[in-house]
């Protein structure tokens, strides 16, 4: 994973950790002097089961937040200028996986702060939460308040971008700057009480009001009433999924519910963070059984209620413990194995961020996956704590000019019945286009460099006569491909290639994957702000547009590591508009400039060709090279 990073001033001397949960002793920065009065009694992180803090404002927003706990004793009134929370090393050295303020001197993400205060009334003494910093100050300079006694503080630190960067085995240190100094605890690795997100013994969180509730930098008098606080909903555990017992069994979700044992209740699929919303073409996705989840920073849905809305047909299938949830469509297929990492296209493998699974009895599938591997776009937007995802169709291609030869799919027109001493078949591409004037040629065991050769015809078939010989044969092509102004040649074996003995004979087909090209991309980093959300290269979307009328549909792909370098592969060599956007999780799509590598200036899209290049090794006419910055 890329990412940047800001360089922060070193502020603490670490100490090596002895063990243990809460910290009394302190640690101050090079050349400070030790603030008068002010002590950290403990910091302990209690769980991360909550979810009440975005990235930059004090509401959820689709991540668990690790929630600490800060006793914090001051001797006299003090004002508290920063707040902020690091990960390091056991030393104390900068671990740049995630560092969370309450003001914007710098880069990090929101760390949100509830007190709790005990409160007298005409009935007695309760405690009450109050949210001392809604979200970032607009002004870097003010406070977060004036404070005096012993105080007990909620820190809330989402995981938004960093997911798992929040865990036992991270080292932390916070820092409470104040005009006479800063004071910092020792780097402290978290053991228990720690409880993992969805564990059914998690501590009670304790309640915090809603984010309208208005606050000031101060903090205010024991006796001002705060706001009613809002229970922070606990995270059910799922229930033992029900399995289907046979092929015929239809998947978990999908059908009348099996009754349970008594013991066992089903429960629904827990509500992960935010609601989300879904429309696709835009019609709002109505789920009944199962509400859709944000899991690892993807959406899972219903399987079902996914593939139907899209036009699938669905099936289930089970063999040997193998479970999959099957679409298709028009010539489309997408194989789903439960708990794989890897799914299937038209039977090409694809990685999968997150595996579809059984939740609470239901089969859940990533939304994204689905969509975009089906021909459709898929936008995320947050607001309010609500997150709405949009499925449409992609854009289509440009119309080619009238007059110009579109492709056409050829129908089998031959008999390909099996001949004995006869070997025939279509070349074609991947979308079904004949290969014509393509060199097929038949080569057999027995006598070496003795090959049948032949050409395919207009619809891309070739029939291809045997000599009576006792052997088996195997079969190649050799075609030559242009692509704009630029030739390419390709060697393909048969569909499988199987060798064949003549006395039976064959039909054997080759098909031209055509996923030869490939992009690097090199990112701006200097471009980015540090208002924005941390960049990820996996949140770059790329949508290639095809130009020349070989292909009807956009190519639409994240960018990861293609050969140590950021990019994407397995593309058809054609003549692409091509542009970006930026996806950040729980952000708006943020859009991006483009260019060739080192040509021209920046723009929303730019148009390209693989190949013309001069004087080269032939794989270099097979990639393409891009700047993209915000």
């Amino acid at each position: 994973m890329f990412k940047r990073h800001v360089n922060v001033r070193m502020k603490v001397l670490g100490l090596v950790l002895t063990g243990g949960l809460a910290f009394s002793q302190l640690a101050f920065g090079f050349g400070e002097s030790k603030p008068p009065g002010v002590e950290i009694k403990e910091f302990s992180l209690l769980d991360t089961a909550s979810d009440l803090v975005g990235s930059d404002f004090f509401k959820p927003e689709g991540y668990k937040d690790g929630h600490f706990q800060l006793k914090l004793q001051l001797q006299n009134k003090t004002v508290i200028r920063s707040v902020v929370l690091r990960t390091t090393n056991e030393y104390g050295k900068d671990a740049s996986k995630g560092i969370w303020r309450t003001n914007r001197l710098t880069a990090g993400w929101l760390l949100g702060i509830v007190q709790n205060k005990t409160v007298t009334t005409e009935t007695g003494t309760k405690v009450e939460s109050e949210i001392i910093n809604p979200g970032f100050r607009d002004d870097v300079n003010e406070p977060v308040g004036e404070f005096e006694g012993d105080l007990v503080f909620d820190l809330y630190a989402s995981n938004n971008g960093h997911k798992g960067s929040i865990t036992e085995s991270q080292y932390f240190v916070l820092e409470i700057e104040t005009p006479e100094g800063t004071v910092a605890s020792k780097p402290i690795k978290y053991k228990k009480p720690m409880i993992a997100e969805g564990a059914s013994n998690a501590p009670t969180t304790p309640s915090a009001p809603s984010p309208s509730t208005p606050s000031t930098p101060s903090a205010p008098a024991p006796s001002t009433p705060s706001a009613p606080s809002t229970p922070v909903p606990s995270t059910p555990s799922p229930s033992t999924p029900t399995v289907p017992s046979s092929p015929s069994t239809p998947p978990p979700g999908s059908g009348p519910a099996v009754p349970p044992p008594s013991s066992q209740p089903t429960t629904p699929v827990p509500s992960e963070g935010p609601e989300i919303r879904v429309y696709i073409k835009g019609q709002k996705v109505q789920f009944d059984e199962a509400q859709p989840l944000l899991k690892d920073g993807s959406t899972l849905v219903p399987f079902r209620k996914l593939f139907e809305a899209l036009g699938f047909t669905v099936t289930w299938k089970e063999n040997e413990g193998v479970r999959q949830a099957i679409g298709t469509k028009d010539g489309l297929t997408i194989e789903l194995t439960i708990d794989s990492q890897t799914a299937k296209v038209n039977g090409q493998e694809t990685a999968l961020s997150v595996p579809a699974q059984i939740i609470s009895g239901h089969t859940m599938v990533p939304l994204r996956f689905v969509a975009e591997n089906s021909g459709h776009n898929v936008t995320y937007s947050s607001a309010n704590g609500i997150v709405t995802i949009r499925v449409e169709e992609a854009a289509q291609a440009p119309r080619p000019a009238p007059g110009t030869p579109q492709p056409t799919t050829p129908q089998p027109t031959q008999d390909m019945t099996v001949e004995p001493y006869v070997v025939k078949g279509y070349v074609r591409d991947s979308e079904g286009n004949p290969i014509a004037g393509a060199r097929v040629q038949v080569d057999n065991t027995f006598t070496p460099d003795s090959n049948i050769l032949g050409v395919t015809d207009e619809a891309g078939y070739y029939r291809l006569e045997l000599p009576q010989v006792a052997t088996t044969w195997r079969l190649n092509v050799n075609f030559t491909k242009v692509v704009g102004s630029s030739s390419f040649s390709y060697n393909l074996y048969a569909d499988g290639d199987v060798p064949f003995a003549g006395n039976t004979g064959a039909v054997r087909h080759v098909t031209w994957q055509n996923k030869d090209g490939y992009l690097y991309v090199y990112p701006h980093y200097f471009s980015f702000k540090d208002d924005q959300p941390e960049f990820h290269v996996e949140d770059v979307e790329l949508t290639l547009i095809p130009l020349d009328g070989s292909y009807s549909k956009p190519i639409v792909k994240r960018l990861g590591r293609i050969n140590d370098v950021i990019g994407v592969d397995q593309l058809p060599l054609a003549r692409y508009k091509a542009s970006v956007r930026w996806l950040p999780p729980g952000h708006d799509p943020i859009p991006m400039l483009i260019r060739l590598n080192k040509t021209g200036a920046f723009a929303e899209s730019v148009e390209f060709e693989f190949g013309g290049q001069q004087n080269v090794p032939d794989p270099v006419n097979y990639k393409k090279e891009f700047e993209i910055r915000v």
